[in-house]
């Protein structure tokens, strides 16, 4: 790993919370100086507010163009407003043609160090939802307009380039048309408003604004499909903004015009009588509050999945007090912080990091503490509201693209089809969605990586694009170029102007040998040649879980605050008189993954127990989990566990033998005493390792006398295995049930045939199973001795906690337990196999749902045993014989064979000591 002059604030958080508290104050001491330094304005707003006359409906609502939010500056923050800075406009200096513009070749330092070839590297903490979102929020800040035709910039293409010999063209940014200076000096717009408004759904202009309402009840408009109208060339919806169109664009676009179109109707139901007008207006604020939201508390700390970041963004929303309606989430975090200021500044000393705590800390500690949402004095600092082109360049995010969008059915982890990214573009998106499903859409995102934001994970297909009345273009030289052409510095100059130390060698970025190697031939071993997204994306030492280095995140410390604290419809105006009271509520109570289950409600069982819907969806235990229904708790398990790892075909791993010495090690007190349904952490199988898994429901026989889940079950996972590989010991097969209780834990059952099992016989159905089994003297395998260790009966399962609860978690009066139950398999699966050695797995999945795999037979005669073996077969006829059928054991699903089957799900051992 590469050592490097930064990355102080995150040692702190080795000193526990109060290291998290000292770094959150060192964060939002590094904003103060960013705010109070590196802020530049670039507008002439007398000339822009000349015209600008703000009415009464601008006084409580977004207008289309931005203009009006501050209303003693009404062109703030609006569009058409330039571009600011975050670093000083002298040293802000467009390169030319005439110095350094084509330094090194930006189609050489793409082929060189952006081009991902074969060599995909996935961000595994992410799922391709956050791909698709940060284009989405993207397209609402910032556009730079129409490029000009005038003076492209060309350069060569190398020798043996993959896109031949010549030359690239590429247009500049237009600058902007009323200011002239000179090459060195342009300013540029933002076509966009700068506001975080949702302009991407609503547009920037009151044209726009039209074409996508309905004038109905305040709703967008979409078909009687919900989906959104296209125009008629090029087939690609019309909405606020549709530039760079691809599938992920449209489904969020798609989403958020339903939730729109969602709010307006809760708002016309608690507000009869309303016009379109004020519903649409108060929709728009509703909705594009969520939106920042979403991206402030669920998306960034996804990506930048840090103790501290996720706090930081937290306080940036509601303060450290937690969240809306749990305030005292950190209460303790702050309790400490107040106790022990004497110690945080000894503790920042010990580190080297001055907070200017005792000096004139209030500001700080104040946005760090307050959060900067509600009811505010908004507050520029001094500076007009507008992105800057700094912000720009660290969005260039575009290794988070995937070559593919790979297509699952719900639930399923095996790609059904694969579509390169190029062909899901424009109007190919909107058949895409059609065709494929936007459900299905949404899993398949929710269940794959981006890639990673490094070097040489830059997708190749937009490194060598042909677009019509265009030519080859290569959007990473592009990326390269921008900054260069718009005076952003190159990377050693930006970190200076920016408060972070520069490098002061090539190996500061990098340890890898054969990048560290381009990097020198490329930028001539001058360490202040290197560009600045080459030098972010190259940074490899980064605090704990961040997607991206500090140099970005300097910038977004910066302009991820200012977004919140600045516009009055987040600080001073962001309450129930502005919003409405339901307004607020919508806001503060729904997240993203909520917004995907209103609207898709197929998804509601890959979303289950999801906090965060851009991290990978799947198995998360919460902590309520135990409160769940039976019924959502088996989906649970089943969708997110076992459909989620099934093997794909040819991948089923082979049956191993026993592990003898991990039965010895095993941890048997965990196997009876945890009462989880998947396996606790360290917890491995040594024997039975390999099962296949089913849904079933226990459905009762009329007039037995046994109480509880003996009485139905309708949701419950029952795991046929054999104690290892035949070849090995023989055919030893066992059986585990798991039942489902609303509101309980759930309880289990586990049975065997004998502990040395069926000999040759391969037939898993040969013979019936039992929970308690006659103890062998020539037990090989020692589980009768290792067992008790924790039960005075290590082969007595009792199954008396079952007999306790009923389905519904209410607790039984009057308990009947049997003894013993008996699993005889139905002659009909037990006839239909053979005995031949041969993988019994294979007999299981190709067992249709609703197969009455099991009659379930039990008795309430004591077990007894006797020293005389003859005795105890005896007993144990006796026992058999007076069993009676209490029900059978019913699939409602086929058999998976899946990784959580096999080493993912837990089942309790109900000991002889447990009833």
């Amino acid at each position: 790993m590469a050592m490097t002059p930064w990355v102080t604030w995150p040692a702190l958080t080795k000193f526990g919370t109060l290291g998290i508290m000292g770094a959150l104050l060192v964060l939002a001491g590094q904003r103060e100086d960013l705010l109070n330094n590196n802020m530049f304005d670039q507008e002439d707003w007398a000339s822009r507010n000349a015209t600008i006359v703000c009415d009464q409906r601008s006084l409580t609502a977004r207008t289309e163009d931005g203009t009006c939010n501050i209303l003693t500056n009404p062109a703030e923050g609006s569009a058409h407003v330039n571009f600011g800075r975050n670093v000083n406009p002298n040293v802000a200096q467009a390169e030319t043609l005439n110095d350094t513009l084509l330094v090194p070749n930006p189609r050489e330092v793409s082929n060189l160090l952006m081009s991902r070839g074969d060599d995909f590297k996935p961000a595994t903490t992410l799922n391709f939802i956050a791909t698709a979102w940060i284009q989405f929020m993207v397209h609402d800040w910032f556009d730079h307009g129409p490029r000009t035709d005038a003076n492209p910039i060309e350069f060569p293409l190398p020798q043996g380039d993959a896109l031949g010999s010549g030359t690239m063209s590429v247009q500049r940014t237009r600058p902007d048309p009323r200011v002239s200076g000179t090459e060195t000096t342009v300013t540029y717009e933002n076509i966009n408003t700068h506001w975080w408004d949702g302009s991407q759904l609503y547009g920037s202009d009151k044209a726009t604004n039209d074409a996508v309402r309905s004038f109905m009840d305040g709703k967008l408009e979409v078909d009687a499909d919900g989906r959104l109208p296209t125009e008629f060339l090029s087939g690609k919806p019309v909405t606020g903004f549709n530039e760079n169109w691809w599938v992920g664009l449209s489904m969020l676009h798609h989403l958020f015009t339903l939730e729109h179109n969602a709010i307006a109707d809760m708002l016309k139901a608690n507000n009869p009588g309303q016009s379109d007008q004020w519903l649409f207006d108060k929709a728009r604020l509703i909705n594009s509050a969520l939106m920042a939201k979403i991206h402030t508390v669920e998306w960034t700390p996804a990506i930048l999945a840090n103790p501290v970041l996720e706090r930081a963004m937290y306080a940036n929303w509601w303060g450290l007090g937690g969240d809306r309606d749990t305030r005292d989430r950190f209460q303790g975090d702050l309790d400490t912080l107040n106790n022990n200021l004497a110690q945080l500044g000894g503790l920042f000393s010990l580190v080297g990091i001055d907070t200017g705590l005792g000096s004139n800390p209030s500001s700080s500690i104040e946005h760090a503490l307050a959060g900067l949402v509600g009811s505010r004095t908004p507050n520029n600092y001094g500076v007009p509201y507008t992105l800057t082109e700094e912000f720009v360049s660290v969005y260039r995010m575009h290794p988070l693209l995937r070559d593919n969008v790979d297509i699952y059915d719900i639930g399923s982890n095996i790609v059904d089809t694969s579509i390169p990214i190029q062909h899901t573009r424009d109007s190919n998106a909107e058949a895409l969605l059609g065709d494929a499903g936007a459900d299905r859409l949404w899993y398949s995102f929710g269940i794959t990586h981006p890639g990673a934001l490094t070097l040489n994970n830059y997708p190749d297909f937009m490194r060598n694009l042909s677009l019509p009345f265009v030519g080859d273009i290569d959007m990473a030289a592009i990326d390269i170029l921008r900054d260069r052409e718009r005076g952003v510095p190159r990377y050693n100059e930006f970190r200076r102007q920016i408060g972070l130390k520069p490098i002061t060698r090539f190996e500061d970025l990098t340890s890898d040998p054969t990048l560290l190697a381009n990097l020198k031939t490329l930028y001539n071993n001058d360490i202040e040649m290197i560009d600045t997204l080459v030098g972010q994306l190259a940074e490899e030492t980064r605090p704990e879980g961040f997607g991206f280095g500090e140099t970005s995140f300097q910038i977004f410390i910066l302009n991820a605050s200012r977004r919140l604290m600045t516009d009055r419809f987040f600080t001073t105006d962001y309450t129930d008189a502005v919003y409405t009271a339901a307004g607020i509520d919508w806001v503060e109570d729904n997240t993203m993954v909520d917004v995907i289950r209103r609207h898709f409600p197929s998804l509601a069982s890959s979303l289950a127990g999801m906090d965060n819907a851009f991290k990978p969806w799947g198995l998360n235990m919460p902590a309520d989990y135990q409160s769940w229904s039976a019924d959502a708790k088996q989906d649970h398990l089943w969708v997110n566990g076992a459909l989620r790892t099934s093997y794909a075909p040819g991948n089923v791993p082979a049956i191993e033998p026993i592990d003898i010495g991990g039965l010895i090690n095993a941890v048997l007190w965990t196997k009876v005493r945890d009462v989880t349904d998947v396996t606790p952490p360290g917890y491995s199988k040594p024997i039975h390792p390999r099962g296949a898994l089913a849904k079933v429901q226990f459905v009762p026989s009329a007039g037995h006398p046994f109480t509880g889940l003996f009485q139905g079950a309708d949701h419950g996972l029952l795991r046929l295995s054999v104690t290892g590989d035949p070849s090995d010991r023989g055919f030893a097969p066992g059986l585990a049930l798991k039942l489902f209780v609303d509101g309980q834990r759930s309880e289990n059952i586990s049975a065997l045939y004998t502990l040395s099992g069926q000999g040759s016989n391969h037939n898993i159905f040969a013979n019936e199973m039992s929970n308690y089994v006659q103890p062998e003297v020539n037990e090989t395998l020692g589980t009768t001795a290792l067992f008790s260790l924790v039960s005075t009966k290590p082969t007595l399962l009792v199954m008396s906690d079952m007999a306790k609860v009923n389905q519904d978690g209410s607790t039984v009066g009057s308990v009947k337990a049997p003894t013993q139950i008996y699993f005889v398999p139905n002659a009909s699966v037990r006839n239909a196999i053979s005995t031949a050695p041969h993988d019994f797995r294979d007999d299981l999945t190709a067992l249709p749902a609703g197969t009455r795999v099991y009659d379930v037979y039990g008795t309430s005669q004591t077990i007894r045993t006797s020293l005389f073996p003859w005795v105890t077969e005896r007993y144990a006829r006796e026992r058999r014989d007076s069993a009676v059928k209490i029900g059978e054991l019913v699939t409602t699903s086929a058999f998976t064979l899946s990784q959580f089957g096999d080493t993912g799900i837990f089942f309790k051992h109900q000991r002889y000591e447990d009833r």
